[in-house]
């Protein structure tokens, strides 16, 4: 963790009181300290605040109010606050300035601060253990959030993947619609099949192998909820056992039937009743197993989507 330290320097001193017992891991951003000789005083801060800090704490007090680079500083912290939608500016008040803060912008009837008025040394040790559990409180928050927005993101591809693989299935199974005897002899109804499936299978494989990563991960993400995860298994088994493997895989025997029709000039109209029963047979049993899985695609979505908000 990286934090800034907008404060006046007739209070660097207090300020370093306060955060020298900050936890190893917490990295302090302190104006000059973290410059190199030769840079460039605002560019260089103004870097820190909106690219390399998670939070900045603003030390207010009556010298920080009449500072134009606190004013400054604090300005750019509460635009990227505002960027990040999250706690980003903590304030601890170093004397009680009370409304006064709003000069920084900052109101102390909307944003909650930290108290270290009290500069004794158990006052100053109160206020920087006060100052380090805050920090962790936000720090879980935060990571709470990337946590939730990393779900949100498996899900959406998931889900996006999901309807893409639907939509190219049911253009397949609808391309089959004509007869054996349109679909044989006629160019444009046999182009539409071929285009169909070609699409199916471009689809196919890019996403057939990648089932079991969304399983894992998924799975992995919400593993606290055992019968989720064991939803997630069956439903996404089932895309890929009775629907890809299974009913849709089923209707390559009509293709092959196309093929044998246009190959040999047709077929008796017996044969050709019974190849056209069988292809309205395969035709009804990918369009129903599609239908199923997509109601439990959506209900599966849904539920996982309900544990994100």
């Amino acid at each position: 963790m990286k934090i800034f330290l907008s404060h006046a320097s007739e209070s660097k001193a207090l300020v370093r009181r306060l955060t020298e017992a900050l936890p190893a891991h917490v990295s302090i951003w302190l104006d000059r300290d973290a410059m190199a000789p030769g840079q460039r005083f605002a560019p260089r801060i103004e870097a820190a605040i909106r690219r390399d800090c998670d939070f900045v704490l603003v030390f207010i007090d009556d010298h920080a109010l009449a500072s134009d680079w606190v004013k400054r500083e604090t300005a750019l912290a509460l635009q990227r606050q505002q960027a990040l939608q999250r706690t980003y500016v903590l304030p601890v008040l170093l004397q009680d300035v009370g409304p006064r803060m709003k000069a920084l912008g900052i109101d102390p009837e909307e944003m909650l601060y930290l108290e270290a008025t009290d500069h004794s040394d158990a006052g100053i040790a109160d206020a920087a253990r006060t100052l380090a559990e805050e920090l962790f409180k936000h720090c879980s928050m935060m990571i709470e959030t990337l946590r939730s927005a990393d779900r949100r993101r498996m899900l959406d591809e998931l889900a996006d993947e999901l309807t893409e693989f639907k939509q190219v299935a049911f253009r397949w199974q609808a391309s089959m619609g004509n007869s054996l005897a349109v679909l044989s002899v006629n160019q444009a109804a046999f182009d539409h099949v071929r285009d169909s499936v070609a699409d199916y299978n471009a689809v196919c494989e890019r996403f057939i192998p990648r089932l079991a990563l969304h399983r894992d991960r998924i799975t992995a993400a919400w593993r606290d909820r055992r019968s989720l995860c064991e939803d997630v298994r069956e439903v996404l088994a089932s895309v890929e056992n009775d629907v890809y493997r299974g009913a849709m895989f089923r209707l390559n025997e009509i293709i092959e039937a196309i093929h044998h029709l246009d190959a040999s000039g047709g077929a008796p109209a017996e044969e050709m009743a019974r190849l056209d029963a069988r292809k309205d047979e395969l035709n009804a049993s990918a369009r129903a197993a599609l239908e199923r899985m997509s109601a439990g695609v959506a209900e599966l979505i849904g539920d996982l989507d309900s544990e994100l908000e």
